[in-house]
């Protein structure tokens, strides 16, 4: 009797792996915003909104194309591009990292220039730019940046690198393959969204002749990735997508509207198959200058979007707010408005204790950073009809 007992718990062990296998297994869903915050301070009662630079003004150097991510520990980190004109032979990638609790940043230094792109692609890299960062699940920083060999923007490569420690090193570049015609014309602008499974659904766009966007689905490894591309939009008009989750297996990407139109909108499609098929391309009600910008989901399931409101120019940023999935949009605040200056391309990601970042180019002279908490969102009367 013993022995049969001492049978049964071990097929009791046994089964308790094969069990939690069966549970996590099948197709993947969409992890839940803030998943990794381990001090929530969106959630504190007291409102905060704070701006800084990141970066002082150097006089004959342009910045340009910002990106943030979280980089664990209470940091944040930033890229950017800078020289003196965009797309020159000087123009490198920057990176510093942002401390919470000191409310500092980091001197900026050089992440990668041209020359160490070259070596490190083994090819001739004539201009990088365009970098996007952010981390997964297991705390790894991924750099997506393009390159250009030849001709401009339109001939664009996507490379990525990798780090394993938050930012501190990095692995070498290497291309991702895109497009059997010489490999071109594929971008970045926006980040990535993480699955529950670990994989990565990174928006991408092409915009040599045709103008229209992708879904990069990435399988992450530890120094390099898998992927496969698909593609999300069929007119001919739609690029730079920011992609948010809708429901468990859903996602909704807006466009930034490269139509001809004197009066465009910022478009938007939804998938319900996370990425693999999208709905026709509609119109949003946000006026959209033909400019970058970005969205991020809130705690609560509102859509928080950095624009630049106006069918015109780049001379305002503004925060906008969506209760009804983008179906309607409310003006949260005025974050620049000068006319005759430019203040673009903005990004926006959450730390791990829940405060949301923004950066963006600030005249094109500097990055300038804004954080706040979804308190201070609630203290602008966000939700009020």
């Amino acid at each position: 009797m013993t022995r049969y007992i001492m049978i049964i718990l071990v097929c009791i062990l046994y089964a308790i792996p094969l069990i939690r296998t069966y549970q996590l297994s099948g197709p993947p869903s969409i992890m839940p915003a803030g998943h990794n915050q381990e001090n929530n301070a969106s959630n504190s009662r007291e409102p905060v909104y704070l701006e800084s630079f990141i970066n002082d003004e150097i006089d004959g150097i342009q910045c340009h194309a910002s990106s943030i991510t979280s980089a664990g520990k209470n940091r944040m980190v930033s890229v950017w591009y800078a020289g003196t004109r965009e797309g020159a032979k000087d123009v490198a990638l920057y990176i510093s990292f942002f401390d919470e609790k000191k409310n500092s940043w980091t001197a900026p230094g050089v992440l990668i220039n041209r020359e160490d792109s070259s070596g490190e692609l083994k090819r001739y890299v004539k201009k990088i730019g365009n970098p996007v960062i952010f981390s997964d699940r297991k705390d790894r920083l991924y750099l997506f940046y393009s390159t250009v060999s030849i001709g401009g923007w339109s001939g664009t490569s996507i490379n990525y690198k990798i780090s394993l420690d938050r930012g501190t090193t990095w692995t070498a570049s290497r291309k991702m393959v895109l497009s059997p015609f010489l490999n071109l014309t594929n971008n970045v602008k926006n980040k990535g969204i993480v699955l529950d499974d670990g994989s990565i659904v990174l928006p991408v766009y092409h915009e040599f002749i045709k103008k229209y966007s992708q879904m990069v689905r990435i399988q992450p490894d530890t120094y390099e990735i898998e992927y496969k591309i698909t593609k999300a939009t069929h007119e001919h008009k739609a690029i730079q997508p920011s992609i948010l989750p809708n429901e468990k297996r859903g996602l909704v990407a807006f466009f930034r509207n490269m139509d001809r139109d004197e009066r465009k909108y910022i478009l938007m499609a939804e998938s319900s198959d996370l990425g693999h098929t999208w709905t026709a391309l509609q119109n949003t009600t946000l006026p959209h200058p033909n400019s970058g910008f970005d969205m991020i989901m809130l705690s609560n399931g509102s859509y928080l979007g950095s624009i630049n409101k106006a069918f015109h120019n780049r001379d305002n940023l503004t925060l906008v707010i969506s209760s009804d999935r983008g179906r309607t949009w409310k003006e949260l605040k005025v974050i620049e408005n000068n006319p005759d200056n430019e203040y673009s391309y903005p990004s926006i990601s959450r730390s791990d204790r829940g405060l949301l970042h923004i950066t963006y180019t600030y005249e094109r002279k500097r990055i300038k950073h804004i954080v706040f908490n979804e308190a201070w969102i609630l203290s602008q009367n966000a939700y009020d009809n």
